[in-house]
């Protein structure tokens, strides 16, 4: 998530993968269901800047998504109490906490 805290532009899903460290395979589902959550956004790409190279989907933070977004950093750098004492997660919040660092 620090890749989309970090960025003002919306960010393709290769991208997203690259600013992880992990493999698409294993981001684009993740992009998904926070899509599913609400903390995202997406849109396609209208045309191909390139010849041969398909659309990109383009993701981009919610309002909800940015706001519970800092919150997982900041719980993940130490600066805030974890989530995990009250063991009420919000679908999202099982899916970030689960990947760790990753974002």
């Amino acid at each position: 998530m620090e890749a989309f805290l970090n960025s003002s532009d919306e960010l393709h899903g290769f991208a997203v993968a690259r600013a992880a460290g992990r493999p698409t395979g294993s981001v684009y589902p993740i992009l998904a269901r926070l899509e599913q959550a609400g903390w995202l956004e997406s849109r396609w790409e209208d045309e191909h800047p390139r010849e041969g190279r398909p659309r990109r989907r383009f993701y981009s933070l919610t309002s909800d998504g940015a706001a519970a977004s800092r919150a997982v950093v900041l719980e993940r750098r130490g600066e805030l109490p974890s989530r995990r004492s009250s063991g009420k997660l919000r679908p999202a919040m099982r899916l970030i906490t689960h990947w760790g660092n990753a974002w």
